[in-house]
């Protein structure tokens, strides 16, 4: 079984091949200004066509009209509420635009075509943000506000003509300013089978001789994503496997000007992956290849950026057969929320969260060898919760907030987990005026002193290791009743003094370890009626580990003798 991939909204409201357009009823592609306009099958995307301008010292507004009776209404519980407009654009000609203080080139959207309109600048020939005027899908949220103010009363919920205008200061020949396709949606649903699932997306977005949806995209190898793909559905009929591995993807930006800097077209917050089942169907999804038994390899690398919250919700809920594993999965820069799910089929091995929002696990989820660095959280990289089932995994170089969150009281153990370089170890955020938090650190290595404490409440951490000293002589033979004393090297605080054993000639102490500490050992033995040795000594480290040395004792063969 193959993927199912649709657009998630509206869908298609106009193809740059023929006027009228039979996606719309009475819609046409048309202009009105100074300019000519044409269908070319010179230069074009979608299809074999694309609808053309040709503005040689003049300006112009090239547009497509979908019908009085097919207004689209983007307002607050409106029909297309939180849906984007997708529209391709090419301009060969951005030297010869008017500049952008002159309003060059816009994408102008109109509830009247030309008295209620309103625009986004997207170039200028003194700037275009970067873009060559090569064919680019431009994003765009109706209800932000425009690069100028509004032209008449644009109604956002009432939305009919979408196009461009263009403005030129210089003679251009032929041809300059070319619209494909149009697409109104949220992003895609994706459902079926695949084990190259990422790939199959692209590919199936990217067929332009069928479809220029703009959702996704590729360039040299990389995947660019805008809006949201939804994997699975509440409403899906059948099990949905969604499986890859190796790719590189990354949410990309669409910008205009504001007036004064290059923002986001789009909304904040439209960015992200989202896994979605069915009470009697499950979603898998996977990515990477497993290692062993609790590691991976060869995931996918998933890239945010700096103007959206993407986030990712890996969880579906409806469904407790239903399954997600990450194995070497990196994600990086999502500022968005990070929801991985109460459910402990769901594995997360070897898998890098960097630079991300704080990442939840919800509860039960199976986190392993996973590494959580320079959060950019307020608060903690990762956040505590009562079913957590994390084992083995560092916490590295996080300044802006904690490494770890916990928000309630009580005695929790840590097994495994490894911090350096981070401004704290541990948020204790509980606002209990009597909270007490006590940490038992088995092979881990939180410090009490990165330890931020909002409400001053008590936390201690306990990590009780070994500290092992076996006695033994020249013969590596264990000695018995050896006096063995072992003391801090900073200010000379005992720690052990204790006789070694009889068959082993170990001496052994607990120790709650807090951070690396230096040692000095001193050993004798000097009984009256057995043989003697000169006293010993070492010194040593006490690791998260604990500490475990020898002392080897040299006979006294004058008072042997």
């Amino acid at each position: 079984m193959a993927l199912t991939i649709n657009l998630e909204g509206k869908g298609i409201i106009a193809n740059a091949d023929a006027s009228p357009d039979t996606a719309m009823t009475g819609s046409a592609w048309n202009e009105v200004g100074l300019g000519t306009d044409s269908f070319t099958t010179d230069t074009f995307l979608y299809g074999d066509t694309s609808f053309a301008g040709a503005y040689s010292n003049k300006n112009g507004y090239q547009y497509y009209d979908i019908g009085s009776a097919n207004v689209l209404d983007f307002d607050t519980a409106g029909t297309e509420e939180g849906q984007h407009i997708y529209m391709w654009i090419h301009c060969p000609t951005i030297g010869l635009l008017q500049t952008k203080a002159n309003k060059g080139l816009t994408i102008r959207l109109g509830s009247d075509l030309t008295t209620d309109y309103r625009e986004f600048l997207i170039a200028g020939s003194d700037d275009a943000n970067g873009w060559n005027g090569g064919w680019k899908c431009f994003v765009i949220d109706p209800t932000k506000t425009g690069s100028v103010t509004d032209t008449g009363t644009f109604d956002v919920g009432a939305i009919r003509y979408f196009g461009v205008w263009i403005d030129t200061n210089a003679i251009a020949k032929g041809d300059n300013i070319f619209i494909s396709q149009i697409a109104v949606c949220k992003g895609i649903r994706v459902t079926g089978t695949s084990t190259t699932g990422w790939k199959d997306v692209v590919d199936y977005c990217i067929d332009y001789p069928n479809r220029a949806w703009g959702v996704f995209q590729e360039r040299d190898g990389i995947y660019y994503q805008f809006g949201k793909a939804n994997i699975g559905s509440t409403a899906q009929a059948a099990n949905v496997s969604f499986a890859d591995s190796g790719r590189i993807i990354q949410f990309g930006i669409s910008e205009y000007w504001n007036g004064t800097a290059w923002v986001t077209l789009a909304d904040i917050d439209y960015s992200g992956i989202e896994l979605q089942d069915h009470a009697s169907y499950t979603t898998t999804f996977s990515d990477g290849v497993i290692v062993g038994t609790d590691n991976g390899r060869s995931g996918s690398v998933i890239i945010g950026n700096d103007n959206h919250n993407v986030s990712l919700d890996l969880y579906g809920g409806n469904n407790a057969a239903s399954l997600t594993t990450c194995y070497g999965t990196i994600f990086k820069g999502l500022t968005g929320t990070l929801v991985m799910g109460n459910d402990s089929n769901h594995l997360f091995y070897g898998v890098t969260i960097n630079k991300c929002h704080q990442f939840d696990p919800v509860g039960a989820p199976v986190i392993r060898n996973c590494t959580f660095s320079e959060t950019i959280d307020t608060d903690a990289a990762l956040l505590w919760n009562a079913n957590i089932n994390i084992q083995d995994s560092k916490f590295i170089a996080n300044t802006l907030g904690a490494a770890f969150e916990y928000p309630i009281q009580g005695t929790y153990s840590q097994n495994g987990l490894t911090y350096s370089g981070n401004t704290y170890d541990i948020l204790y955020s509980d606002d209990a005026s009597s909270g007490i938090l006590t940490i038992n650190a088995i092979d881990s290595n939180p410090s009490t002193s990165e330890i931020t404490n909002t409400t001053g409440n008590s936390v201690s951490i306990v990590n009780s290791v070994d500290i092992d000293v076996y006695v033994k002589d020249e013969d590596n033979n264990a000695i018995p009743g050896a006096r063995v004393g072992v003391y801090k090297t900073s200010d000379n605080t005992q720690l052990m003094l204790e006789e070694s054993a009889v068959s082993t000639g170990l001496a052994s102490e607990s120790y709650n370890y807090t951070v690396d500490t230096d040692i000095y050992i001193r050993v004798r033995d000097s009984s009256i009626g057995s043989t003697r040795y000169y006293p010993g000594k070492t010194t040593g480290t006490i690791l998260s580990g604990g500490f475990s040395g020898t002392v080897v004792l040299i006979k006294d063969r004058i008072v042997n003798t």
